[in-house]
């Protein structure tokens, strides 16, 4: 039995003021070419088959936990593809879930997604990744109460136009906050709430201007609220986890480019783009540029929306 699950960006969250009733809440877009494929099949041991280590030891620590939770019987994990960790691209809840339907699929658990996520303590803080996994597309929840324990209340999923392209700037070796430290960055900002405007952005520009393919007015609302992002991050509504890509976004503003920003923590960053030809002619400005000043460290990479969640794969039983 074999699985696809796809990757994430996420574009930010609407509220972290955890005094109250409800908070974090985010949005979030499925895209094209990242995505896990691991496939189960019955073993005399537990037996995780995978290029990376730090991933052979998380989905053996899943498996130990069904193992200990539920009973399972041995079995072998095999990751064929994987997306890269700790960069903003949801590798975490995306491994997670994928292990955890596979598992339940191939030992009739019958849990459902969000069950698994729950038992995997994926959603914590956002439900994008989730939706994301379920069914792609552009995803917005509205967080939790602040005893809840299920995960966060899905609002809205919406068909991302194709028309519509993405390009991700990475810059290579440098990875984002994950983890423990991804805790203690939250615990700080907490009680910050994230000040201004974004919900309403969020319900008068970006959700309207994908249901009528308005890409100016999606774009205004995606700035605004990753400049709120930002500033309660990091102070400043300009500031980027990577040095370099801050040092690009730089002329990215100065040409008046609207519609990026950084997924998650980061350092990958995304530009919206209207179609494929504002696209490769961006692109090519932005090549341009950072031969000029020397950024050798930073990649463009070219992907699309995806309008479909995780999918087994032919060959499957």
């Amino acid at each position: 039995m074999k699985l696809f699950s796809p990757a994430r960006i996420h574009l930010g969250f609407l509220e972290m003021n955890q005094s109250l009733p409800r908070f974090f809440g985010s949005l979030g877009l499925t895209i094209s070419k990242y995505g896990f494929e691991i496939e189960i099949k019955s073993s005399d041991r537990f037996k995780v088959v995978s290029p990376d280590s730090n991933l052979k030891k998380k989905v053996l620590s899943i498996l130990l936990k069904f193992q200990k939770k539920m009973k399972i019987q041995f079995c072998e994990i095999k990751v064929n593809k994987f997306i890269p960790q700790h960069i903003g691209l949801g590798s975490g809840t995306q491994l997670s879930l994928s292990v955890g339907y596979l598992v339940s699929l191939f030992f009739d658990l019958k849990m459902t997604i969000d069950e698994i996520a729950v038992f995997l303590k994926r959603g914590k803080r956002s439900g994008i990744g989730i939706q994301s996994f379920k069914r792609g597309g552009f995803a917005v929840d509205l967080g939790k109460k602040k005893k809840s324990t299920g995960t966060p209340l899905e609002l809205i999923n919406l068909k991302w136009p194709d028309e519509w392209k993405i390009i991700l700037i990475f810059q290579n070796k440098k990875e984002g906050v994950s983890g423990n430290s991804e805790i203690f960055e939250f615990k700080k900002v907490d009680l910050l709430p994230i000040k201004k405007n974004n919900c309403s952005e969020l319900l008068l520009k970006v959700i309207p201007g994908i249901m009528e393919k308005d890409f100016k007015t999606f774009c205004q609302g995606i700035q605004l609220i990753q400049e709120n992002m930002s500033e309660t991050f990091y102070g400043d509504k300009r500031i980027f986890a990577s040095k370099k890509i801050r040092q690009l976004s730089k002329n990215i503003l100065k040409n008046k480019i609207c519609g990026y920003g950084q997924t998650s923590w980061g350092p990958t960053s995304f530009i919206f783009c209207e179609n494929s030809k504002k696209r490769n002619e961006l692109l090519k400005s932005l090549e341009k540029y950072i031969n000029l000043k020397n950024l050798d460290e930073i990649n463009f990479v070219k992907v699309e929306g995806r309008n479909k969640g995780k999918i087994l794969l032919k060959g499957s039983e």
